[in-house]
Formats: C-alpha cells, structure tokens, sequence
C-alpha cells in the first residue's frame, strides 16, 4: 500500500519522464526555482510553494490531506468538483472504501498557478524549429489572459468540500497531459501514418478513444479530409490549456508541421490553421484526457497499483498488468 505522498511522487516523477524536453531543462528549471528561494527573506520563504523546488508541474498539487495517510483505493474522475466529493462521502457511508479523490484537472492553488506550466508549450514548438523569441512573444498575452482569469475563480471550493469530508485530494495535469503526447507522438512515430485517415484509424485502436466513440465522442478530422497527406505531426496536448491566437501563423511560416493532433479547437482557430494551410485532426478533450490519467495510474503499478473507482467521464484502461 502506498503513501499520499509516494503516490505523487511518482506521478510527478512519471510526468517528468514522459516530458518531451531534454531532462537538463527540467533540471534547470528546478535550480532556478531553489536559486531564487534561496534569495528570498525569511518570511517571503514562509509564503513559499516549497513543492516548486521538486515538483517542476505548478498545476499538480497534493491540495488537502496527510502525507502520510496509506491509500488503497480512490475516486478518480477528470473534472472534481464539490458534487463529487460528496459522492465519494456516500460512497464510503456505503461501505465502499474510498482513501483519495484524485482529479485530472487542476482546483486550489494548482489552479491558481495553472498559467505557470505554459511556458512548456514555448518550448516544445521551439524544439519544432520555432524562434524561441517569437513563440514567447506570441505566447505571453494567452498567458497572462489564463492568469487573470484563474485568479477571478473560485477556485478553492472542492478542497474545502475535501477538507469538511476528511478527504484527500490530488490533482495530477500537466504529467498526465505530458503523458497523452509522448504516448501519441511514440504510437505516429512507430506507425508512419501516410494519410490523415490513417491516424484516425491509428486512434479508434486506443481503447480510450474507441470507448468514447460509442459515446458520439471520437476522433475526427476538423481540417483537410482522409486523402489528404500528414506530413509532420504534431501532438499538442500538453502546456496547461489551448494557445494563443497567432499560433498557427508561425507554426505554418516556421516549422515543418503540416498535421496537428489536438484535444480541443475554437472557432477562431480552425479559421486560422485553415488559413494557414495546415491539417487538423481532432483527438477529443475527454478520452485524451482519460489516456493521459490512465498512464500515470499505470505508473503505480508496479508499487502494488490502486484500486480505482470511475466517476466524472474517468474510465480506467490498465496497461501495466
């Protein structure tokens, strides 16, 4: 049985092997992170995230519980909410044994530093052959837009719902969108789609997708058609939440990727990647999403693993036994 505190560990852990940066920026990021704590006053380091030091993900939090507290089962689900915790209250009221609710998307504080992880993004289209000037550039109005609006949320609701039920609670994103793209991206590599339907095919064989797709819920092509020819491809799944208006200009004028696999587009920048004269293949927000937590649920396994119980849209798919 695992510790609250192994099991995030290991998530993190599994996030970070799973990045698509060279391990030495993870390892910068985190000196500069230890540099600037080391020059802070004493009561600026009380106020300190001190989980930044190890943990390079600002959107993935252990946000209420014991670290010591021994976990064996857990609600999991991609969007935690106070409905949830309640659920996991009669649940447990029920007999059923419920140790952690553990959400994919971020609440608390993790949502709070959610614009903090999306420097990723800048990075990943710079290894593609962007200038790292001009993905920053076009970058940083999104990212001070996501800032403004996680900080007028109400984003401490579902850990006070946790706190009054004595529930922990985790949130695991980033490393579980991290995992989604390199699993897609190793799964393109491995397999040469020549044809942007045969990267759809590729996608009804994944369990996640294929169980979604019964639900009206699966892949398809936004951009291009099932003839047209992927070229490079690029799955952008990962960097907190959607980009910036501008994005595709630059992918178009400075990179080879003419395919993008995406788990989420918005009017306005399906016109732009039309525009631009790029495909766009639509691998859909929910079933990516699930991928991405069944990964890192994976990566327990061989720690003795954690029995699971499904709710809001999780779906558990085990590929480590």
């Amino acid at each position: 049985m695992l510790k609250l505190e192994e099991l995030y560990r290991l998530a993190i852990e599994a996030g970070i092997k799973a990045d698509q940066r060279p391990r030495a920026e993870i390892e910068r990021l985190l000196k500069d992170e230890q540099e600037g704590f080391d020059k802070l006053s004493d009561k600026e380091k009380k106020r300190f995230d001190k989980d930044r030091l190890v943990n390079p993900f600002a959107d993935s939090r252990i946000l209420f519980g014991d670290l010591a507290t021994e976990i064996e089962s857990a609600l999991v689900g991609i969007d935690i909410g106070p409905a949830e915790v309640l659920l996991a209250d009669r649940l447990r009221a029920g007999g059923s044994s419920v140790d952690l609710v553990l959400a994919h998307h971020p609440s608390g504080r993790a949502l709070a530093a959610l614009a903090d992880v999306m420097n990723l993004s800048t990075d990943l289209w710079a290894e593609k052959g962007m200038p790292i000037g001009q993905a920053e550039s076009v970058f940083a109005g999104r990212i001070k837009e996501v800032q403004t609006s996680v900080t007028a949320s109400n984003h401490c609701r579902t850990v006070d719902a946790a706190r009054l039920l004595g529930f922990p609670f985790m949130c695991i994103h980033t490393p579980a969108d991290n995992s989604v793209a390199k699993f897609l991206t190793d799964k393109i590599a491995e397999t040469k789609p020549y044809l942007l339907g045969d990267v759809i095919d590729l996608l009804f064989e994944i369990d996640e997708y294929k169980g979604y797709a019964a639900e009206a819920v699966g892949p398809r092509i936004v951009v291009g058609s099932k003839k047209s020819r992927t070229g490079d491809v690029f799955v952008d799944m990962t960097g907190g939440t959607s980009g910036p208006d501008g994005l595709y200009k630059l992918i178009a004028r400075s990179t080879q990727i003419s395919t993008i696999v995406c788990m989420g587009i918005s009017p306005s920048h399906k016109k732009e990647i039309e525009k631009h004269n790029l495909n766009c293949i639509l691998a859909p927000h929910m079933p990516s999403d699930t991928l991405g937590l069944n990964l890192i649920l994976d990566s327990f396994e061989s720690r003795g693993g954690l029995s699971v119980v499904e709710c809001s849209g999780f779906r558990r798919v085990n590929r480590a036994r």
